[in-house]
């Protein structure tokens, strides 16, 4: 079985969000046997960095498209095609035809398969609409999203296998494409890139993120503005670490306890130093890859529902809606070094059950077997 997979960023143990899933998901492939190879774009948002010795991969540099007016076409025929267009595109056509299955990693490369006769399928990690409110078109951030709503929908009307991060992605894409082949694939990453918390030190909550997102900006703004003042009142020696791209910019509201350090080196070293990832996500859809990179990590999590999506870690996660729901959760298990050393337990063992990558991959390869063996009718 030979696959080709198609990424948007390279594959990274310490790059973005999805370079560091692309890691976990190539091994877990090649743990099953499958004869994977990718190719991955680096844009110009792209982290430094070459990927792991050992990942067949082939990194392209993609440059953005100059402004004008055949850009504004290509975006209007193909909405956020341009991986699918120049040198990277051809590539991936030149390279599909000597592999069975094609695998398109994120909605952004949906347009890679274009005069590819090969099977293909697209992974849907989230769906925008449910990130982001509508923003007006005049705004720079309401072309974004109307562009990429757009390409969602083409997306999944052009493919007939469709994979999901979580079972409620995979809910409206049934609902989108009643026909397709819709399966639930989860987000993985390297479990040995994340060794278990200590656990044993003073009481430390922490959430990291790039606050170019909206929701997690305005996710660390409710933490530092409503949450953390009551767990603080609570746990007098607790302290609370935000981290990530842009946090120090955001203006959070200083107070006793609080340190706001901006961007750090490695995720998973910060994570480590954790007692517990506290993440009072309001909106947003799919695995949350900063729950997913806590549970790796045997931290316990106390996040909303929307923080979960995806994510069944039993008493490693704690779910809760309202503010004093997530603070009284949040200093319980800061107050009792037992409680967060158990909760930190199960929280690494579901990890390693679930979302490894062995059985993360699973429903992939599985998945692969069937398209390999199906050919379209004549």
């Amino acid at each position: 079985m030979k696959a080709l997979v198609v990424l948007t960023q390279p594959p990274l143990l310490e790059g973005g969000a999805p370079g560091r899933c692309a890691v976990g998901l190539l091994r877990g492939l090649r743990l099953h046997g499958v004869d994977v190879t990718a190719i991955a774009a680096r844009q110009h948002f792209a982290v430094d960095g070459e990927p792991p010795g050992d990942l067949p991969v082939r990194v392209v540099p993609v440059d953005p498209e100059p402004p004008g007016w055949h850009a504004r076409a290509n975006r209007v025929r193909r909405p956020r095609g341009e991986l699918g267009r120049g040198r990277f595109g051809a590539l991936v056509r030149e390279e599909a035809a000597g592999a069975d299955v094609l695998h398109l990693e994120e909605t952004e490369t949906a347009w890679c398969d274009e005069g590819v006769s090969v099977p293909s399928l697209v992974h849907v990690h989230y769906l925008i609409r449910r990130d982001r409110p509508w923003l007006p078109p005049w705004r720079r951030e309401g072309r974004f999203l109307l562009e990429t709503v757009l390409a969602e929908r083409a997306a999944i009307r052009r493919h007939g296998h469709l994979v999901a991060s979580s079972p409620l992605i995979a809910d409206e894409l049934r609902r989108r494409a009643p026909s397709a082949d819709v399966v639930v694939a989860p987000l993985t990453l390297e479990p040995s890139h994340y060794p278990p918390a200590p656990l044993d030190g003073p009481p430390v909550a922490g959430l990291i993120g790039t606050a170019r997102w909206p929701a997690t900006a305005r996710a660390a703004e409710r933490l530092a503005a409503r949450v953390w003042p009551q767990v603080r009142r609570s746990v007098a020696d607790a302290r609370l670490v935000v981290a990530g791209r842009g946090m120090d910019r955001l203006g959070l509201p200083s107070a006793p306890g609080v340190e706001v350090v901006g961007h750090v080196g490695s995720s998973a070293e910060f994570l480590a130093g954790l007692s517990l990832l506290l993440f009072p996500l309001e909106r947003g859809s799919g695995m949350k890859v900063k729950v997913l990179e806590a549970i790796a990590s045997g931290v316990p999590v106390v996040t909303t529902p929307a923080g979960a999506e995806g994510i069944d870690a039993g008493d490693g996660v704690v779910v809760a809606a309202s503010d004093d729901e997530l603070a009284a959760a949040a200093a319980r298990i800061l107050a009792d070094p037992g409680e967060r050393r158990q909760r930190g337990d199960a929280a690494r063992e579901a990890f390693l059950r679930r979302y490894a990558p062995g059985p993360a991959t699973l429903p992939l390869v599985e998945l692969y077997r069937r398209m390999a063996a199906w050919s379209p009718p004549s």
